[in-house]
């Protein structure tokens, strides 16, 4: 074995030995460590890879990449997007609805009120008085401000 080829291996072994650095599947750390480093300290998951800055945010940005992909289509119908949007978010309502009605029992709390579970017909008297009402305030006719402009202020066309 001559020198040449221990230079050549001892100067290979440290590529051979080289971490594969984590981003977003980073574990029992947040990515975000790695992207707010102002130090330039070693952040490491508990796998011990070295988390690093430039594959967060090569994975975020595939992440948004994939996302536009999902959400991009080309339909005929007329405002398709919108519909698209509509949906998402009433998906997103859906969930909310579901956690809060999970965190807000109703058959948890009666119990805990003074004076036993209420009567049924004062509930439906407080939704009756309470519907009305809504509608009233969310449907009323809004004011609307007309805001005086002195002609100089406002483009006009001449014609000649």
């Amino acid at each position: 074995m001559g020198p040449g080829l221990f230079l050549a291996l001892a100067l290979l072994a440290p590529a051979g030995r080289a971490e594969t650095a984590a981003g977003l599947d980073a574990q029992g750390v947040d990515p975000r460590a790695a992207v707010e480093n102002k130090w330039g300290l070693d952040v490491r998951d508990a796998a011990g890879r070295p988390v690093s800055r430039e594959q967060v945010l090569s994975d975020l940005k595939g992440a948004a990449v994939k996302r536009a992909a999902d959400n991009s289509f080309s339909s005929n119908l007329p405002r398709a997007r919108a519909v698209l949007a509509a949906l998402e978010l009433v998906n997103d309502f859906a969930d909310a609805f579901r956690m809060a009605a999970a965190g807000f029992a109703l058959a948890k709390i009666l119990p805990g009120l003074p004076g036993g579970a209420p009567k049924i017909s004062v509930l439906w008297l407080l939704l009756a008085a309470c519907v009305p009402m809504t509608f009233a305030f969310c449907c009323r006719p809004s004011t609307v401000l007309t805001l005086s402009r002195s002609r100089q202020s406002s483009i006009e066309v001449l014609r000649c």
